[in-house]
């Protein structure tokens, strides 16, 4: 009898979270762990590592229970995917140059705009709500630097001449 589930989606992004969960176990167990009281830079990273493996074993574990259905996977939705990995590649490309909240209102609208359940009230809401409480949080609140230069004038306008000498008296 062959092994059959009920959703195939699910058991395989079970066990891509188990892979990744086991990657990153593999590649920090370099760090030190330490104990609960003292703590190594390794132990965190191990803790979310396990629980990335626990919680997809669970995931495909649950997904694997019930019997086959034909066509589950159905359509790739090429518009969410090409947003969703646009708008990451914006974030990392922009920030710098743009400044954290115009790069994060953009990516939320991306993101919205890839979900065919959210509106233009709710995304710009999010998307404001989200800009201000980060803006807030990591530039006020944690000095980060993220002014965005690119949206000053002083960066698209050109460099001014440097003022020529000033005139020096003649030796007596």
């Amino acid at each position: 009898m062959p092994t059959t589930f009920e959703k195939p989606r699910d058991v395989v992004g079970g066990l891509v979270v188990v892979g990744i969960g086991g990657l990153f176990l593999l590649f920090g167990r370099e760090l030190p762990v330490g104990s609960s009281f003292r703590m190594g830079p390794g132990y965190f990273p191990a803790i979310l590592s396990w629980l990335m493996v626990g919680l997809g074993a669970v995931m495909a574990g649950l997904a694997w229970r019930a019997p086959h259905q034909e066509g589950v996977f159905g359509v790739v939705p090429w518009r969410a995917l090409v947003l969703i990995v646009g708008a990451t590649l914006f974030f990392g490309l922009g920030l710098r140059g743009l400044g954290l909240l115009p790069v994060l209102v953009a990516v939320v609208f991306a993101t919205a705009w890839a979900s065919r359940y959210a509106g233009l009230k709710a995304a710009t809401a999010l998307a404001l709500g989200i800009a201000l409480f980060c803006s807030g949080l990591f530039i006020k609140g944690l000095g980060l630097p993220l002014p965005g230069p690119w949206l000053s004038a002083a960066y698209w306008s050109p460099a001014a001449p440097p003022p020529p000498p000033a005139p020096t008296a003649p030796a007596p």
